[in-house]
Parts: structure tokens; sequence; C-alpha cells
């Protein structure tokens, strides 16, 4: 999202990104989240009208051209995420992680990649958990 709707902290994530060599993935289910997300900006009148349609244009793009690949929502990434919410639930002090952050945790955790970007708190922690380094 902070990478195609100006926010607060869009320019630290574009510049991670422009500074790193690693490959930059994520769940399949983000081009849902991207859409809803977008669409809620201009609805709320954050964006212009067609605002949303060309962010969302631009994340397209950066999928097709594979500068964002994305992680299919298959078996493995079922597996993972039941793994995943083990992990935040059945323990002393629970993570209240939402469904679809367990969803991009499993994602990477199949893909094995060992770095998460998220601002979510309970995202971040649970990442944590899972042994993967999380920025910022």
């Amino acid at each position: 999202m902070k990478l195609y709707v100006p926010e607060p902290d869009s320019a630290a994530f574009l510049d991670l990104i422009a500074k790193s060599d690693e490959l930059v993935a994520s769940s399949a289910i983000a081009g849902t989240e991207v859409l809803c997300a977008v669409y809620r900006k201009e609805a709320a009148g954050d964006l212009k009208a067609g605002g949303a349609r060309a962010a969302f244009r631009r994340f397209l793009a950066d999928c097709k051209a594979r500068r964002i690949v994305q992680i299919p929502y298959g078996d493995d990434v079922t597996a993972a995420t039941a793994e995943i919410v083990h992990l935040a639930l059945l323990r002393p002090r629970p993570i209240m992680i939402r469904a679809l952050d367990a969803i991009h945790v499993a994602s990477a955790i199949v893909i094995r990649a060992s770095l998460v970007v998220t601002t979510d708190a309970r995202m971040r922690e649970v990442a944590v958990l899972a042994k993967l380094r999380v920025l910022p």
C-alpha cells in the first residue's frame, strides 16, 4: 500500500526497496488487499477520483514485471498458516493475529524468506516468533 499511495512513511519504504537486493514477494492475497485499500482511500476522499484505479494498475504492473513476486495461496501456505495460528494463539499470552497477516507470515515461511516488512505490531510479533527478521 505504502508503495502506491502516499503515506507519511512511504518514502522510507520506497528507499528500503530501492536499496535492497532482496526479492520483493508477497502473498497472492495482497492484490485483493491493495484493491480494497485504494478504493477505501478514494471513497474517503484521500485519493482523487480515478486515483484508486491508477494505484491498483501500478501494483498490477509491478507484479507483471516481477518487481513483486506473488506467492500462490496453495496447500503449502495453508499448512504453514495453521502452524502460524497455533504459534500465535496457543501460548500463555496469545498474539491476536488476523487471518490475512497469518497468511502473509506463512507465505514468507513457505518461500524461505529471511525478512518480513510490516508495520503491524501483531504481525511483527508473530514473524519474530517464526524466526523471521522484521523491518522497519
